[in-house]
C-alpha cells in the first residue's frame, strides 16, 4: 500500500507541474509581440490651410499587457511627409496606458525623441491615426479630422 501511495503522490506532481507548464505556455503565448506591417494613406492638414495626401509605413510589432490596457508598439512609423522620421535607423515606439493616453517617442542614434509631435491619438490596430505636431499640423488617416473653414484644430 505503501509503494501505491507514493505513485499516487508522483502522478499528482507530475499532473501539477504539466499544468503549470501548459498555464504558463499560455500566458507566454497571449502576451508574445503581434508582428504589424501596412501603408496608411492619410492626409496632411497644415496651419495655413494647405491639404496633400501622404503615407504612413509601419512595421514592427505590437505587445499587448494581460489583464491591462497597456501596449507597446516598437519598430518603424515612418510618415512619408515628415522627413525626420525618415532619418536612417529611426526606430518608434508607442505606448497605450489607455484609449486616451498614448506617446510616441523616436530613437535615432542613442537619442530619445517625440520630435516635433504634441499629440498622438493612434488605436490598437493603428488603423486609425491622428497626429498633430508642434507647429499646428494635423496629419490623420480619417477625414472627419480636418479643421474646420476657420481653421480651428479637432482639438479645440
Amino acid at each position: 500500500m505503501a509503494e501505491g501511495g507514493i505513485m499516487l503522490v508522483q502522478k499528482i506532481k507530475r499532473v501539477i507541474i504539466g499544468g503549470v507548464c501548459i498555464i504558463l505556455a499560455i500566458f507566454y503565448i497571449l502576451q508574445r509581440p503581434t508582428p504589424i506591417n501596412k501603408e496608411l494613406e492619410a492626409m496632411v492638414y497644415t496651419v495655413n490651410q494647405e491639404e496633400y495626401e501622404t503615407s504612413i509605413v509601419i512595421d514592427g510589432s505590437i505587445k499587448k499587457e494581460l489583464f491591462t490596457e497597456e501596449a507597446s508598439f516598437v519598430g518603424y512609423f515612418k510618415i512619408e511627409s515628415y522627413p525626420k522620421s525618415y532619418y536612417a535607423g529611426t526606430t518608434a515606439k508607442i505606448d497605450w496606458h489607455s484609449d486616451v493616453a498614448q506617446n510616441i517617442r523616436f530613437m535615432c542614434a542613442g537619442t530619445i525623441s517625440s520630435l516635433d509631435i504634441d499629440r498622438v491619438e493612434i488605436d490598437r490596430t493603428m488603423d486609425n491615426i491622428k497626429i498633430i505636431l508642434r507647429d499646428g499640423t494635423i496629419v490623420s488617416t480619417k477625414k472627419e479630422d480636418a479643421p474646420n473653414e476657420l481653421g480651428a484644430s479637432f482639438f479645440e
